[in-house]
Order: structure tokens, then C-alpha cells, then sequence
């Protein structure tokens, strides 16, 4: 009996062979591991079909039962070997300051079209009865308050917590394998 769970996704590096190895997780009589599995020595993403995997196992192992288990299609990305880039830590910073731009002006415009520093006055006023001494007291906390806000929400304070960020890139990821996902013939 072989019982084979194949991953989502995997990962191979162009010119080498794909295994099972690299697409799952198997109970399986030894050296299963080592199948060699179709898949086109081009980058890009491809399909790879459970029922592929099942048909590959039961050529190598015609008296065993094959049940498989997990997903129905394991995107393989073959991917060029990883070489290093001196230019990543350049572009990093500059979309690390362009997102803090951006980001920093949406503020901005915001606060001018709905008139900020009124409605921080006019709240502090509502809550204490007089002016402030001076409109630091109010936009100081403020601005603590939305950074702090900004960290509570993308889960900043806890590593091991899932953020939204990281659930959308996973949507897009799935979204981008369906798509870009050519069949292995």
C-alpha cells in the first residue's frame, strides 16, 4: 500500500530531474522517493495532476494500491538557480521609500480634505471643556495612536501571527498558478 500527499506547490531548479520527493510526502516501499516525475525542463509554472502521480506509482509499483491524498494539482515552479543580486538591496530601498511617500502623503491629503486639526481640537475640547495649550497635545497622541494601530492590525507585535498582508499574497499566489499554470503533456 502506497499513500502519497501531494504539496500545493514545489519548487525545482531548472535542469534538474523532478522526484516525488518534491512535490509530497509519501508511505511508500524505499527508493519511492526517487521516482522521476514528466515535467519540462522550461521555466515557468506547471501543472502537475494527481491522477499523473498515481498513474507514475502504479507503473513502478504495479502490485501495490495507490491512495493519494491533499491536493488535486501540485504547481511546480521551475525556477533558474538562485544567484546573488547585488542590485536587490537598492531596489528594496527605493520601494521601501516610495511606499513611505505614498503612503505618508495619503495621510496628508486626507487630513487636509476632512479638515484634521479641527476635529482634533474639537474633540479635545468636547472631552476637557477648554483649548489645548498647544496642538502638539493632540497630534502627537494621534499620530502614536495610528502607528500603533498600523502595528496592532498587520500583527506586527507577534511574529508567529498570520497578517492580512501575508493572506492576500497568498490569494494572489493561487490566483497566479491557476492562471499561468500550463499542463505537463
Amino acid at each position: 500500500m502506497i499513500y502519497c500527499q501531494l504539496s500545493n506547490r514545489a519548487k525545482v531548479t531548472m535542469g534538474q530531474p523532478l522526484h516525488l520527493s518534491d512535490v509530497g510526502s509519501l508511505i511508500a516501499p524505499k527508493g519511492a522517493e526517487k521516482l522521476t516525475l514528466h515535467c519540462p525542463n522550461e521555466q515557468g509554472v506547471w501543472k502537475l495532476e494527481a491522477i499523473a502521480v498515481a498513474k507514475a506509482l502504479s507503473g513502478a509499483y504495479p502490485n501495490e494500491s495507490v491512495t493519494l491524498l491533499g491536493a488535486d494539482v501540485c504547481y511546480v515552479h521551475r525556477i533558474d538557480a538562485p544567484h546573488r543580486d547585488p542590485w536587490r538591496w537598492m531596489r528594496t530601498a527605493a520601494a521601501f521609500a516610495i511606499l513611505l511617500l505614498g503612503s505618508a502623503l495619503g495621510l496628508a491629503w486626507f487630513h487636509s480634505d476632512v479638515d484634521m486639526p479641527a476635529a482634533q481640537l474639537a474633540v479635545y475640547q468636547t472631552l476637557t471643556g477648554q483649548q489645548p495649550p498647544d496642538s502638539r497635545v493632540v497630534t502627537v497622541p494621534y499620530c502614536i495612536g495610528v502607528a500603533l494601530g498600523v502595528a496592532v492590525f498587520y500583527a506586527l507585535p507577534s511574529a508567529k501571527a498570520t497578517t492580512p498582508l501575508e493572506v492576500k499574497l497568498t490569494e494572489y499566489q493561487e490566483d497566479m498558478e491557476k492562471t499561468e499554470g500550463k499542463d505537463i503533456e
